[in-house]
C-alpha cells in the first residue's frame, strides 16, 4: 500500500505509534526509537513517513530485530530493512535479512500503486556494514 498522502506529503495525519519501552531503556536501541502501534489502531508495522526521526525500529516480541525504516530529510520512506520470510529472495519458511528501496512517490502518493526493490542483504554490502548493530538476533 502507498503512503496515502502521509505526513511527508504535508497532510496532518494522526500518528498512531508509540515508543516501545519493552526491551530498551527509553525506548531506543543504539540511539534509534523503537515503535509499536497504539493498541486498537490496527497498525503493526512502522510509519510510511517520519515525523521527527531519520529511522525507526520494530522489534519482535522476544526483543530481536524485525524491521528498520530509514527516511530522507523530507520525511519520505526510502529504505526498509527486514528480517522475516521473503519469497522473492528466500526459500521456504526461513527468515532472510533483506531490504526494500522505495521511491519518493511511496510517501507522497495517495494511491496504493508504487514500486520497490527487494534485495537480499549480504555481509559485505555497504548497507549491512552501516546498520548491522541494529540487527539483534538476525542471521545472514
Amino acid at each position: 500500500m502507498g503512503g496515502r498522502g502521509t505526513f511527508a506529503a504535508g497532510n496532518p495525519v494522526p500518528y498512531v505509534y508509540e515508543t516501545d519501552t519493552s526491551f530498551f531503556a527509553g525506548g531506543k536501541f543504539n540511539g534509534v526509537k523503537v515503535l509499536k502501534g497504539v493498541e486498537g489502531s490496527g497498525k503493526h508495522g512502522l510509519p510510511e513517513s517520519s515525523h521527527s526521526s531519520f529511522a525507526y525500529l520494530k522489534m519482535n516480541q522476544d526483543g530481536t530485530f524485525n524491521t528498520m525504516r530509514i527516511y530522507d530529510k523530507d520525511h519520505n520512506l526510502r529504505i526498509e530493512i527486514a528480517y522475516h520470510r521473503e519469497p522473492k529472495v528466500g526459500k521456504g519458511l526461513d527468515k532472510v535479512l533483506h531490504y526494500h528501496v522505495y521511491g519518493k512517490e511511496f510517501s507522497q502518493s495517495k494511491t496504493p500503486n508504487f514500486e520497490r526493490t527487494t534485495i537480499r542483504m549480504h555481509k559485505n554490502s555497504k548497507l549491512y556494514k552501516q546498520y548491522k548493530k541494529f540487527f539483534k538476533g538476525a542471521e545472514l
